[in-house]
């Protein structure tokens, strides 16, 4: 405790409490307040109301500042202990204590409140010497606080939280000579809210002491900077996590996943398709003469494979098989549509019928598959046996089986290997299409790549609505907890689930069924990544269930323990949307942190009339929504795009623990109009490209995709697990930008339409430049992606 409480001071408190005793009815504004506390050292003074909270600092220089405005709503004091620097007391009316300490060029503030209650501090107002506010959003973004736009979008989102709606629990200040960060001690229960003022824009903390934290405290390191770099903030929150021994390093993640160092140099995609059999099986010239046969046979008065298929098909796809029949050159549309309904035929338990072979030979692996009852086959050897089965009799049309499919098969991967992608991270939608042909997982491995699946525990829906359009897999659990596992509001009602179907689960409860999946999974295909959809996006909460009573602190314990889990026990790399600060220790890729996923609630997204229409989830092989390309509103560029407002504020912080890259309904080819930008800030930030292919996706867009890795993979391969030690702007206009890795690697961006200089170098327009040192020699390479923008 701080000691040495003076005479005077308890005499003035005294006098205080007797004049409120005997004169009630005054206003408090009117009565005697105690001094203001002035703790100082050779950095700055900090002048505190203990009262109001109004809190000012000031330098030597002579510079005045608000740290926070003050309050009448606080109310009296007492227990008040004071020292050079430091401050303690208690605020009557609210029951919280205040403990307040300068440190060198750190302001600690802690309230702590012994009963349940919402407490507002700081109240930051816009002053003569603060240009912009430091804003981790996703990325980051630099908030010029002259910008009405960024005024009206930060007042009209209405209530931030700093889980989700900050990617790390801190803000900074440009104050012009020198910068404030302030980071938040406890980032649960947190709301920060925009006002317009007779000021200019002003925003106020409140955190709430809810009955299910069992530490009711906030606070926060507020720290004086040098303003060298709009990224100084990121920086100092970066060394309080290190202090506090909460930041963990791609080098210790390797130890324990040794294969996290292939997503060095790595492109990142999604890969579509996974029909056991793609209209690419058969080649062009054979489609007419496998369809005649077909027909041939179907007509024939015995019994054959040609005549089996038939009746397993419905008559309107026959009908096209006839018609393909009789077609020169038949058409894609076609071909992908009986393609799909041999691949429906080929689940079929029933599509082997002994007769229809009889004179047929068959490779010894179906015959020994055979030997097995039907239902005693796993969906890997069912799928397996008719592939096999149909080959047999259709041999000389088609690809051999192991060569089938689309985006998920091994053609695929070869097509990636031969044009020079010799790492990559892929991922599939969800597990029940790789568990046709894990061959496809093996080969990916053999070859240096990751692959993984995609995984949920966000949600959970009514299992009577299983297979049908109404629910997807990974929200299907048992019945049993779908009753006892939702989380559930403080007013006793269960939480809606994602765009209001069934219910938010909880991860508490979800473990043991999180255990048995995984394991499956992992049984039934060789991943080495692992990607849990939402567990790192900051969508926490309190649960008042009496089954799995949890506060904002326990849900993200869960969800941190579970991630950890999956990586720990299987050895595998970890990804997760978002990539909130809370889980950067435990995963290794932070999906939709470079590139968010934004527009929600605008109708020109889903309007199939408007230009900006994302597309639909439809055709399976390649959902529009991912593949279309389609412009960019002009609104979204200037808040999640545009080069002047943004800062690589989570990469200064975390590029050498966790690899970002865009959220998958954002990837790095969506907008077509902004697809030069995308890839400029990506090599900026040595942010690896996420995409999205099948076979046919890849013959588009290969050669853009080829230009950008022989660029990118390199470097990468160098300072993809580096730290970004350096971020400024190199212009006035801020579209000159350069970032450092490890003090070694440089990259230098040329946003704007001219060329530009630095220093001895030569940017081209729209371009960027890297620069290291190898052998002890300075090498530099320039790209220009030269993409429609």
């Amino acid at each position: 405790m701080v000691q040495n409480l003076t005479h005077h001071k308890q005499n003035l408190i005294y006098c205080c409490l007797l004049i409120l005793t005997v004169c009630p009815v005054w206003d408090r504004t009117f009565a005697a307040q105690p001094d203001d506390i002035i703790l100082n050292n050779k950095y700055w003074s900090v002048r505190i109301s203990p009262e109001t909270l109004e809190t000012t600092a000031e330098l030597p220089v002579g510079a005045k500042f608000p740290l926070s405005k003050g309050s009448i709503s606080t109310g009296s004091i007492n227990s008040l202990l004071t020292n050079a620097d430091r401050a303690q007391w208690v605020l009557d009316k609210k029951g919280i204590s205040v403990d307040i300490q300068l440190s060198q060029k750190d302001l600690s503030v802690r309230f702590t409140s012994g009963t349940v209650g919402t407490f507002t501090w700081p109240v930051v107002r816009k002053t003569p010497n603060t240009k912009a506010l430091i804003w981790p959003r996703w990325e980051g973004c630099y908030i010029p606080l002259d910008d009405s736009r960024w005024e009206g979008y930060l007042v009209n989102h209405g209530k931030w939280d700093t889980l989700e709606g900050l990617s790390m629990p801190f803000w900074g200040l440009d104050c012009g000579d020198f910068s404030l960060t302030y980071i938040v001690t406890n980032p649960y229960n947190n709301e920060i809210t925009f006002q317009r003022t007779s000021v200019g824009l002003g925003f106020q903390f409140s955190h709430e002491f809810t009955s299910l934290a069992p530490a009711k405290e906030y606070g926060f390191l507020i720290r004086l900077g040098n303003n060298k770099s709009p990224v100084e903030p990121a920086g100092q929150f970066r060394q309080w996590l290190i202090e506090h021994g909460e930041f963990v390093s791609m080098k210790e993640k390797i130890t324990k996943a040794p294969n996290t160092a292939r997503l060095l140099g790595a492109a990142h995609v999604y890969l579509w398709g996974d029909a056991p059999f793609s209209r690419h099986d058969i080649p062009r010239a054979k489609w007419r003469p496998f369809c005649k046969t077909l027909v041939e046979q179907a007509s024939s008065a015995e019994t054959s494979p040609g005549k089996r298929i038939k009746q397993l098909m419905t008559p309107e796809r026959w009908d096209e098989v006839v018609e393909m029949a009789g077609a020169q050159w038949p058409s894609q549309y076609l071909k992908s549509r009986v393609s799909n309904e041999l691949s429906r035929s080929l689940a079929m338990k029933n599509f082997y019928d002994e007769a229809s072979w009889r004179n047929v030979t068959l490779p010894d692996e179906a015959v020994k598959l055979l030997e097995n009852s039907r239902d005693a086959l796993s969906r890997t050897e069912l799928y397996q046996m008719n592939c096999l089965v149909l080959h047999a009799a259709f041999g000389q049309f088609m690809l051999p089986p192991g060569q089938w499919g689309d985006g998920i098969s091994i053609k695929m991967l070869e097509r990636f290997n031969v044009n020079g992608f010799d790492r990559m991270r892929l991922c599939v939608e969800g597990w029940e299409g790789i568990e046709k042909r894990p061959a496809v997982a093996e080969r990916a491995n053999r070859m240096g790549y990751l692959f993984g699946t995609y995984d949920s525990y966000h949600s959970i829906h009514d299992p009577s609505a299983r297979g049908t359009d109404d629910t997807w897999p990974t929200a299907q659990f048992d019945r049993e907890l779908y009753e006892t596992g939702p989380i559930v509001r403080r007013d006793g009602k269960k939480r809606g689930g994602f765009k209001g179907a069934g219910f938010k689960l909880s991860p508490i409860a979800a473990r043991p069924y999180v255990e048995k999946r995984v394991r499956e999974n992992m049984t039934n295909v060789p991943y080495s990544y692992y990607f849990v959809d939402c567990d790192a996006y900051g969508e926490v909460y309190d649960d008042y269930s009496p089954l799995h009573t949890a506060s904002q602190a326990d849900d993200v314990r869960a969800r941190i323990n579970r991630l950890a889990w999956i990586g720990d026990t299987f050895g595998l790399v970890v990804g997760s949307e978002g990539g909130s600060s809370y889980a950067a220790g435990v995963i290794h890729v932070a999906e939709g942190m470079f590139g968010p996923v934004f527009g929600w609630g605008d109708p020109d997204l889903r309007d199939r009339d408007s230009e900006y229409y994302l597309g639909q989830y439809y055709p399976p092989e390649g959902p529009k929504v991912f593949v279309k390309q389609v412009p960019m509103k002009e609104r979204y560029q200037y808040f999640y795009y545009d080069p002047r407002f943004r800062l690589p504020l989570y990469e200064v912080v975390f590029h050498d623990s966790v690899v970002t890259t865009h959220q998958w309904a954002n990837s790095s080819l969506k907008y077509n109009n902004m697809l030069d930008t995308v890839a400029l800030t990506e090599l900026l930030y040595m942010v690896p490209p996420l995409y999205h292919m099948n076979l046919d996706e890849f013959d588009r867009h290969r050669e853009i995709m080829k230009r950008h890795y022989e660029f990118f993979s390199p470097l990468h391969r160098k300072a993809g697990f580096a730290q970004m030690t350096d971020f400024n702007w190199l212009s006035t206009d801020r579209m000159l930008q350069r970032t450092v890795f490890d003090d070694q690697t440089e990259l230098i961006v040329n946003f704007s339409q001219e060329s530009r200089r630095y220093k001895e170098l030569e940017i081209p327009a729209r371009s960027v430049l890297a620069k290291w040192t190898e052998d002890g020699k300075v090498e530099y390479m320039t790209f220009t992606p030269g993409l429609k923008n």
